[in-house]
């Protein structure tokens, strides 16, 4: 188990308490941050990690929960891509695609939730709750079955079919509300003031130092090299904030020499974050979202940690930059065709904004680069443009036919 030193705002440095369930601070309204104590480095410490198993809990000194009460289904250690077929199309040599569809929910939030439910366990939860746009949902309805704990979810009437199945399917309570993703988490909030539910919101500091394994999982797998860019599909602001803070951890250790410049990809449907980044605004302000996007599971006007995505972004150097949808749509198709990752929209928007980037001229061409891939393409069946399907008798000669009418190259 890690030791967290001590709970803080990290805005007002308000002092929190370790001892509670999550709050936003007191003061501000920003969401509170775990800073650990490193003092659990020993020399030889990163060589035991890595010949332990491998999955998120191999770090788990870096976490602040008990690992012996984890509440698991194998997540982590995703796998780090070089895509050459893709690198080409963007230009960009040393591409790489951190593959998070295969997580066991098919998406990032798994991260994330199975520190939330670990810690919730261990505060002897009644039931865990939460607001989502079908991802995070459907992670925390399988991850409190794994932890025997009821599970209430609210999600926008709207949500893909595909993530309201999954969620119902592991027994969770499923609300559809018939509003988007900010009027939805809203209520939520509400809810959690009237029935004490334990929250696995992105304002509970203790899920969102899942993610920090992002940051350690690539450097392993580069082998101690750093990313000059590292590309996270942003809504709420977490992937960017909590990859930021585990890349810091490694440089504080001495285990890597640089933090990469952190850029926040956002739908253009939905990008507040980039909005004030261009403005050069200190804060972030909510904006209303358009309600069709392709990009549900990012689609927020109001990120809970919008103001800490700015912040990694402006001290890494990096970017925050959108895409839209078609632009999305695009950047899912070549994933699927150059790489053989077939993703939600929501979850290009890395690649998108890559391709953005190189083609401005901040990416360079020999840059080391980092996109990561958030969700699995059957959360959201959609427009990926396929490949031709013919329906043919069952003879050689209409398969032949058929062939001959696609590709002429076949043989």
């Amino acid at each position: 188990m890690g030791r967290p030193a001590r709970l803080a705002c990290p805005r007002c440095r308000e002092p929190g308490d370790l001892a509670a369930p999550p709050v936003v601070c007191a003061r501000c309204g920003t969401v509170m941050e775990i800073e650990t104590d490193l003092g659990f480095a020993r020399p030889g410490l990163a060589e035991r990690i890595r010949r332990r198993p491998r999955g998120l809990w191999r770090w788990h000194e870096f976490l602040p929960v008990d690992a012996s009460r984890g509440i698991s289904l194998g997540e982590g250690d995703t796998p780090l891509l070089h895509a050459p077929r893709l690198a080409r199309e963007l230009g960009i040599e040393r591409l790489h695609v951190k593959n998070d569809t295969v997580l066991p929910t098919g998406s990032l939030k798994d991260r994330s939730v199975t520190v939330a439910l670990t810690h919730a366990r261990a505060l002897g939860a009644g039931a865990v709750g939460v607001a989502s746009s079908g991802n995070h949902a459907a992670s925390v309805a399988a991850y409190a079955a794994a932890a025997g704990l009821p599970a209430i979810v609210m999600v926008p009437a709207a949500t893909s079919p595909a993530k309201v199945l999954q969620a119902r399917a592991h027994g969770a309570t499923l609300l559809a509300v018939r509003a988007g993703f900010d009027a939805t988490f809203a209520l939520f909030k509400e809810a959690l003031k009237a029935f004490g539910w334990y929250s696995c919101l992105s304002t509970n500091p203790w899920r969102n130092e899942g993610k920090k394994s992002y940051a350690f999982e690539t450097w392993e797998d580069l082998r101690g090299e750093t990313p000059d860019w590292m590309l996270h599909p942003i809504g709420g602001g977490l992937g960017v904030t909590a990859c930021w803070k585990g890349w810091r951890e490694l440089v504080a250790l001495g285990w890597a020499s640089r933090v990469p410049r952190m850029v926040a990809a956002q739908p253009a449907a939905a990008d507040p974050i980039t909005r004030a980044f261009e403005a050069g605004a200190d804060d972030v302000a909510s904006i209303p979202i358009v309600a069709d996007t392709v990009a549900q599971a990012i689609a927020v006007g109001a990120p809970s940690l919008g103001w800490r995505c700015l912040d990694a972004v402006r001290r890494t150097g990096g970017a925050a930059a959108s895409a839209t949808d078609a632009e999305l749509l695009e950047a899912q198709a070549l994933l699927a065709h150059t790489a053989g990752i077939y993703c939600e929209p929501s979850a290009a928007a890395s690649v998108a904004v890559a391709r953005r980037l190189r083609r401005e001229g901040r990416i360079k061409a020999t840059d080391l680069v980092v996109c990561v891939v958030t969700g699995h393409g059957l959360k959201q069946p959609g427009p990926v443009e396929p490949a031709p399907m013919h329906t043919v008798d069952p003879t050689l000669a209409a398969v032949e036919a058929a062939l001959s009418k696609g590709d002429p190259t076949w043989r």
